[in-house]
C-alpha cells in the first residue's frame, strides 16, 4: 500500500513538473528542431537537430567497414571527402558480423549522414529486417548509427552533443565495478578499496547471486559478503548491487531486503529480465532502494511499459545494444515521461566504448547516481586512443570533435578488413 502511494505521488509529481517544462531539454534552449517523419508520434523522443543548417552540404556515405587493429575490431564510415567517424565495436559484434554484412551495411552505404534517422528506420525496417530484431540487429545498427554520429561531429568540428542540444554538465562521478561471485570477501573487498584509493571513486558495484541462477552456495556468498563489504568500506561508500538475473520473485524480495539492511542504494535486475511481473513484485515490495534494469532491452514500446507500469526506477538501455545514440536518449525522455524516472545507460567501460556515453551523459537531464567504470590497477594504458582516466572520482567529458576520442593514425596500416 505504501509502494502504491508512492507511486501515485512520484508520477503525479512527475507529470506535473513535465508540464512546466513543455519541451525536450535541446528546445528549451532555443534551437532549432525538425522532427523526423519515421518517429512513432505516439512515443516521446529526442529531438533532431536540423543538421542541413549546421552542416550545409550533403555528407555522403561512401563506405561502412568493419576494420581489425590492435586485437579490436572497429566500425568505420567514411564520407565521400574521406572524412572517417570511428567506433571500436563490443564484444557482442564478433558473433554478429553476417548481420552487419547482409542487413545493415547496405541502408546507410550512399545515404547523407545528416538524415540518420532515415537510415536506421530503413535499416530497422526494409526488407523485412525488423523480423530480426533485438539485441543482434540493433546492435549492428547501433554500432554504425554511433560511427556516424563521429563522422558528423568531426565535419561540423564539433562534440556529438553539441549537435544534440544543450549541454548540461562538464563531468560525472564514477562507481568501481567488481565481477568477482566467488571467492574470500575479505580479499575481495580490501582489492575494491585499493581500486577506490587509486581512483579516488565514491562507490562500487557489487555482484549478487550466481548469475541467472542463484544456488545455495551463492545465497551464503552474499550473505557473508555484504556485512564485510560495508564494515570495511564505510558509510560514505555508496554501494549498488547487481544480480543479472539471479533471483525468483520471492528470493528478490529477500535479497532485496537485505541489501536494505547495508544500505544498498541500488538493486540492479534481481530476477530474469524478460520477467517484469517477478522484477515489479521486487519493486513493489521493497521502500529503502531503488530498481534498475533495461541493459538487455531493445524495445523502446517495452521502455514505455517499463516506465508505465514502475518496473524500474532506472532505466539503463545499453548505448549499443539499444541500436545507438538517439535511441538511448529517447529512453530518457520516455523516462522522463512516465513517473519523472530517472536513467543510468550501461556501459561497463574504460576504452573507447566508452565515448558514446560521454554524449548522451552531457545532456540527459535525469542521469542518475554514479556511473559505471572498469578500473584494473597495473593494466598498460593502451598509446594507439586518446586517453580515458578518472581523476578525484570523476570523469571529465571531452570537448573534442566527433565523440571525443582520437586514434594513432598508424593503426590503419596494419588494420585487416572484416567486412
Amino acid at each position: 500500500m505504501k509502494r502504491s502511494r508512492r507511486n501515485f505521488f512520484r508520477n503525479t509529481l512527475g507529470l506535473i513538473s513535465l508540464a512546466s517544462v513543455g519541451t525536450a531539454p535541446g528546445a528549451a534552449a532555443g534551437m532549432n528542431w525538425s522532427r523526423s517523419p519515421d518517429q512513432d508520434p505516439g512515443l516521446p523522443s529526442w529531438p533532431f537537430p536540423e543538421l542541413s543548417k549546421t552542416i550545409k552540404t550533403p555528407v555522403s556515405i561512401r563506405s561502412v567497414e568493419l576494420l581489425k587493429t590492435q586485437n579490436q575490431l572497429m566500425l568505420v564510415v567514411t564520407s565521400k571527402d574521406g572524412t572517417k567517424g570511428i567506433t571500436q565495436c563490443n564484444d557482442r559484434t564478433p558473433n554478429l558480423i553476417s548481420l552487419l554484412k547482409g542487413l545493415v551495411i547496405e541502408h546507410f552505404e550512399g545515404g547523407d549522414a545528416r538524415e540518420l534517422p532515415k537510415l536506421v528506420d530503413n535499416a530497422y525496417r526494409l526488407n523485412s529486417n525488423y523480423k530480426y530484431a533485438g539485441m543482434p540487429l540493433w546492435n549492428c545498427i547501433g554500432s554504425v548509427e554511433i560511427a556516424v554520429w563521429d563522422l558528423l561531429g568531426r565535419i561540423a568540428q564539433k562534440p556529438v552533443y553539441e549537435l544534440l542540444g544543450k549541454k548540461i554538465r562538464d563531468h560525472y562521478g564514477v562507481y568501481i565495478s567488481d565481477f568477482n561471485r566467488e571467492g574470500d570477501p575479505e580479499k575481495i573487498t580490501d582489492q575494491l578499496l585499493a581500486k577506490l584509493a587509486a581512483t579516488g571513486a565514491k562507490g562500487v558495484k557489487v555482484k549478487i547471486g550466481g548469475r541467472m541462477a542463484n544456488t545455495p552456495e551463492n545465497s551464503a556468498q552474499t550473505k557473508r559478503y555484504l556485512p564485510v563489504l560495508r564494515k570495511k568500506l564505510g558509510d560514505s561508500i555508496t554501494i549498488y548491487a547487481d544480480a543479472n538475473g539471479s533471483y525468483s520473485a520471492a528470493e528478490g524480495i529477500e535479497a532485496g531486503r537485505l541489501l536494505e539492511d547495508y544500505g544498498v542504494e541500488i538493486f540492479e535486475e534481481p530476477c530474469n529480465f524478460e520477467d517484469e511481473d517477478g522484477m515489479k513484485k521486487v519493486n513493489d515490495a521493497l521502500y529503502k532502494l531503488k530498481l534498475a534494469g533495461g541493459e538487455q532491452d531493445t524495445s523502446v514500446y517495452r521502455f514505455r511499459r517499463l516506465a508505465q507500469n514502475n518496473v524500474y526506477d532506472i532505466l539503463q538501455p545499453d548505448l549499443y545494444y539499444n541500436g545507438g545514440i538517439l535511441r538511448t536518449l529517447q529512453v530518457s525522455e520516455i523516462a522522463r515521461t512516465y513517473g519523472n524516472k530517472n536513467v543510468a545507460p550501461h556501459t561497463p567501460k574504460a576504452d573507447p566504448l566508452i565515448a558514446p556515453f560521454w554524449q548522451v551523459a552531457a545532456l540527459m537531464p535525469n542521469l542518475y547516481g554514479l556511473q559505471e567504470f572498469v578500473y584494473n590497477p597495473g593494466q598498460q594504458t593502451p598509446s594507439w586512443h586518446t586517453p580515458i582516466a578518472v581523476k578525484d572520482g570523476k570523469i571529465s567529458i571531452p570537448y573534442g570533435h566527433g565523440l571525443g576520442i582520437d586514434y594513432d593514425e598508424g593503426i590503419w596500416k596494419s588494420a585487416v578488413k572484416i567486412v
